[in-house]
C-alpha cells in the first residue's frame, strides 16, 4: 500500500469517525515521509552519541523513547516501500 492509499484510509468514507489520540498518533507516525524518517534517524544517532557521554537517566530515557519511535517510523516507511508497485514508488501524497 503506497502513501496515497494509506492517507486515503484515514480520510476516506471508511475512516473511523472519532479516532482516539493513540490511533491518530500511530497513523501519523506510520505515514511520515522518507525524508522525515531520515532526519529522525540522524537525530537519534546524534542523541545516542550525546546520551552515552552524559550518562544521565533522563537523557538515556529520552534517547531510548525517540529511538523506538524512529524504529517504528522506519519500519513503516520500509513496509510502505515494499508494498508499493515498482513504477509508482516515487508517488507522495500532496
Amino acid at each position: 500500500m503506497d502513501l496515497l492509499t494509506y492517507k486515503a484510509l484515514d480520510t476516506g468514507p471508511d475512516a473511523p469517525k472519532d479516532p482516539s489520540l493513540g490511533h491518530r498518533a500511530w497513523h501519523w507516525l506510520l505515514s511520515l515521509t522518507p525524508t522525515a524518517v531520515t532526519l529522525m534517524v540522524a537525530l537519534s544517532i546524534g542523541l545516542c552519541m550525546a546520551a552515552v557521554q552524559v550518562s544521565q537517566w533522563f537523557v538515556l530515557t529520552l534517547m531510548s523513547v525517540f529511538w523506538a519511535l524512529t524504529f517504528v517510523a522506519l519500519v513503516g516507511v520500509v513496509a510502505r516501500w515494499m508494498t508499493t508497485p515498482g513504477r509508482g514508488r516515487h508517488r507522495m501524497a500532496a
